[in-house]
């Protein structure tokens, strides 16, 4: 399943649903999620057609400010589980398992941070199964994910999402591109910077999505860069290099997992068949 996460920053522009149509076109995502999108739920209906999908959860904007939206294709089993202003939980049930996808706003202001994470860490720690959340944070975790912003300011200020990935034993799930998913002013060399934008999993939905990555897609009509969650990528020669995750062992059923894929029959040549394992 792809997932496409982007804060568009005003769905209601014609130019932002060309945009959105050109990288449906390229990436070809299963579910879409947008934040931002200062839309009513007419206007997110009338996008969703406009772009052939055919399901969603619509959180209207207030004004001209915030909006979240999911939408996802005909032919998956999707289930709403619930919805505020800043997020939209949904079950998804796969072939592999059962398993929640959290797509999150975090909000910007200070004011409004605190009840937003509280509401997003009840959900997670009430949910029993496999989780992956994704969206844009607002949030960066270190040094590296910062150029030209004040790194040290408001270093006294709680960072939620630090404090969500201690608190859950979540795992950052990386990403392929560039290494920056927002820019204030022009996305030139003189611009401010961040990583903004990410894919976050619980040790078990980890373990069940070995294979998933992150993309961070080419930026257009925003200041955010669209991320495309993959949970399953096709397989090619050029393999991403296997890294064991040592949060994994925390997982109280990885050992019975490692052993199904190592048992996992194959059919191909015997040098194939030990490189995929």
């Amino acid at each position: 399943m792809k997932v496409l996460g982007w804060n568009c920053r005003d769905i209601c522009r014609a130019a932002t649903v060309r945009a959105l149509k050109a990288q449906i076109k390229g990436t070809s995502p299963d579910v879409i999620f947008l934040s931002e999108t200062k839309a009513s739920t007419s206007k997110m209906v009338e996008v969703m057609n406009a772009i052939k999908f055919s399901n969603l959860c619509v959180v209207e904007a207030k004004g001209t400010a915030g909006g979240i939206c999911v939408m996802w294709k005909v032919g998956y089993a999707i289930q709403q589980v619930e919805y505020n202003k800043n997020l939209i939980a949904v079950k998804i049930s796969d072939a592999n398992c059962v398993w929640l996808l959290v797509a999150f706003y975090g909000p910007p202001y200070p004011s409004k941070k605190k009840k937003a994470w509280e509401n997003l860490m009840a959900l997670l720690g009430a949910y029993q199964g496999p989780w992956v959340c994704i969206g844009d944070f607002n949030y960066t975790i270190n040094v590296r994910e910062i150029i030209r912003g004040r790194r040290g300011s408001n270093s006294s200020a709680t960072n939620y999402l630090k404090e969500l990935i201690f608190e859950f034993g979540a795992i950052d799930l990386g990403y392929f591109g560039n290494a920056f998913t927002w820019a204030r002013g022009k996305w030139g060399s003189s611009a401010i910077k961040k990583r903004l934008d990410r894919g976050i999993a619980s040790i078990s939905w980890r373990l069940a999505f070995p294979k998933a990555t992150v993309s961070h897609l080419g930026t257009i009509m925003s200041d955010h860069t669209p991320i495309l969650l993959d949970t399953n990528p096709e397989d090619s020669f050029a393999h991403r290099p296997f890294r064991f995750e040592a949060t994994w062992i925390r997982d109280n059923g990885y050992k019975e997992i490692i052993e199904k894929a190592w048992n996992e029959e194959t059919h191909d040549q015997a040098f194939a068949r030990l490189y995929k394992k």
